[in-house]
C-alpha cells in the first residue's frame, strides 16, 4: 500500500475533493484525521463511517482551522494519539464574492484570504514543527485555476491562491533539507453542483448566459470536460506518497489541459 502506516490530516474532509482524498488515502493504508467545521460534523462523521465500513481507519474532528488555537489543539491531539503526522492535506476553501475588484469589501477580502491562505499557513506552520522533528512529511494543498491565472470577478480568490502557491514553494525550499515535500494541485472546474452555481452567478456578473460561459470554459479545455473529485484525489495520492519522492514545490495541473504551464 502506498500510504501504509501513515497518518494523514485532511482539512476540509467533509465533502468534495477532501472527502475523495480521504477515501483514496484510506484505501492505500493511511489512518485519516478528518477535519472540518462544527457545522459540517454530520457530514464529517458520515465520511469517517464510510471509510470504516471499507475497513479503513478514520477519526472525525470538528475544528475551525482559521483559529491558531484550534489548529494547535488539533495537531497536538493527533500527535498524542498517533505519535506523528506524515501527510497534511489542505482542502478547505471559500470562493468569496464574484464582483469586480472595485466592489470587493474589506470584510470580503479579509474572509477570502483568511480561509484560503491564512488557514493553510496556520496548518502548515504547526504541522511542520512535527515533520521537522521526524525529518519526513508531505504537504498537499488545493489551489485551482485561480492560482495560475487572473480571472475577472475573482480578484480576492486569485490573490489568495497565488499566495498559496508562493507559500508552498517557500515551504518546499525551507523544509526540503528535513526530508519534507510540499506541493499544490490546481484542478480545473469540478464536476459538481457548486461549480454550476458559481458559473451561473459569474455569468450574470459578466453579462452572459450560463450556457455561454460554460461553452467558453469547455472550449478552452482540450479534454472538453470537468474534473472529477476522484481524478484530483489520485493526483493527491501521487504527491503524498513516495511515488513523487523527488517532487517538491510543484503545482500539478489537473485541468483537462486548460492550464499547461
Amino acid at each position: 500500500m502506498k500510504l501504509g502506516g501513515q497518518i494523514a490530516i485532511v482539512v476540509g474532509g467533509a465533502r468534495g475533493i477532501g472527502e475523495a482524498i480521504a477515501h483514496y488515502f484510506a484505501k492505500e493504508g493511511a489512518e485519516i484525521v478528518l477535519v472540518d467545521l462544527e457545522k459540517m460534523k454530520p457530514q464529517l462523521d458520515s465520511v469517517a463511517q464510510a471509510i470504516q465500513q471499507q475497513d479503513g481507519q478514520a477519526l472525525a474532528v470538528a475544528a475551525d482551522c482559521s483559529d491558531p488555537l484550534q489548529v494547535n489543539a488539533l495537531v497536538d491531539d493527533t500527535i498524542r494519539r498517533f505519535g506523528k503526522v506524515d501527510v497534511l492535506v489542505n482542502s478547505a476553501g471559500f470562493r468569496g464574492p464574484l464582483v469586480p475588484v472595485t466592489e470587493i469589501s474589506d470584510q470580503q477580502w479579509d474572509d477570502v484570504l483568511l480561509y484560503n491562505l491564512k488557514l493553510v499557513f496556520l496548518c502548515c506552520r504547526t504541522v511542520l514543527k512535527q515533520m521537522m522533528e521526524q525529518k519526513s512529511g508531505s504537504i498537499v494543498s488545493i489551489a485551482g485555476t485561480a492560482g495560475r491565472e487572473g480571472m475577472a470577478l475573482r480578484g480576492s480568490l486569485c490573490a489568495a491562491k497565488w499566495g498559496l502557491i508562493g507559500l508552498t514553494q517557500t515551504i518546499a525550499k525551507e523544509a526540503g533539507p528535513y526530508g519534507i515535500r510540499a506541493n499544490v494541485i490546481c484542478p480545473g472546474g469540478m464536476d459538481e453542483p457548486d461549480l454550476r452555481e458559481m458559473y451561473a452567478e459569474r455569468a450574470k456578473g459578466l453579462g452572459m448566459e450560463f450556457s455561454q460561459l460554460e461553452k467558453q470554459v469547455l472550449e478552452l479545455t482540450p479534454l472538453r470536460k470537468y474534473a472529477k473529485h476522484e481524478e484530483v484525489a489520485k493526483a493527491a495520492l501521487f504527491l503524498a506518497s513516495s511515488d513523487s519522492s523527488h517532487t517538491t514545490g510543484e503545482s500539478l495541473n489537473v485541468s483537462g489541459g486548460r492550464l499547461m504551464s
